[in-house]
């Protein structure tokens, strides 16, 4: 019984061993915002999210036309226009802006994916003497159009992996002397969650008797309620577990009758 007992805790330490917690994949966020001079408050916002399991990478601008624009990290800030590409934006540990007009000085709305959950601006600064793009940046082009005739441009921003793919991008309209703001960094994904805001009314009665079976009705199902958050499915390792477990008792009892007879 002894070596028995201790055979299905060595199973147990095992799948747990081999199984092992799981974790999210890494992401990363991308987002314009566009605003009026002197307003922190932007009038056009987008933002796009995806896995980067290898761990955040940085940013190579590598296209840009229309105009000056200005990155920023938390190791420094570098003006440069197209001539001068590519950029690198070293958003490995934190996170990063390129940004264009007069951005307000309160960009706690436009980059507000980047600034969730306190994550501060990357260490390094941005590097505007690379030749090349590292082998593991995302490439990122923003051309900036001419004015129309309410004096509004558009931005079209594209972001690739490293092997040219579209993860990221999108079409914003800057107003007549406003500001944008591109924010590049890792993060989570956000994850919503309806708990549910109605009641189920449960009406029905049964109304069988001892010497008239079968006549009994049965309650009507709640109604009103509207459904609520997710429902929770098993890990894989309990699972697992549970199944390994199933089979360890199965075989102690049959070890247990043999050792009886």
């Amino acid at each position: 019984m002894r070596r028995a007992t201790a055979w299905v805790v060595v199973v147990g330490v095992a799948v747990l061993g081999i199984t092992g917690p799981a974790s999210a994949a890494d992401g990363f966020w991308v987002s314009i915002a566009t605003g009026l001079a002197g307003s922190s408050t932007p009038t056009g916002y987008q933002d796009w999210w995806f896995e980067t399991p290898h761990g955040p990478p940085p940013v190579a601008v590598t296209g840009l036309s229309g105009g000056t624009i200005e990155a920023t990290t938390g190791g420094g800030s570098s003006f440069f226009t197209g001539g001068a590409v590519p950029v690198v934006v070293p958003t490995t540990d934190g996170y990063g802006y390129l940004a264009g007009g007069s951005k307000p000085s309160d960009l706690s709305s436009a980059l507000k994916r980047q600034m969730e959950g306190g994550q501060g601006l990357a260490s390094a600064a941005p590097d505007a003497s690379a030749t090349a793009p590292p082998a593991n940046a995302l490439l990122l082009s923003a051309v900036l159009g001419d004015a129309d005739s309410t004096g509004a441009r558009s931005l079209t921003v594209s972001v690739t992996d490293p092997q040219s793919n579209p993860v990221a991008g999108g079409v914003v309209s800057v107003p007549d002397g406003g500001w944008w703001v591109i924010g590049l960094g890792p993060g989570d994904k956000e994850t919503t969650t309806n708990p549910g805001n109605g009641s189920g009314n449960g009406n029905g009665n049964g109304n069988g008797s001892g010497s008239d079976p079968g006549n009994g009705s049965g309650g009507d199902g709640g109604t009103g309620g509207t459904p609520g958050g997710p429902i929770a499915t098993p890990e894989p390792a309990t699972g697992l577990l549970l199944g390994v477990g199933g089979l360890a008792a199965g075989g102690f009892r049959l070890f247990n009758r043999r050792r009886t007879k």
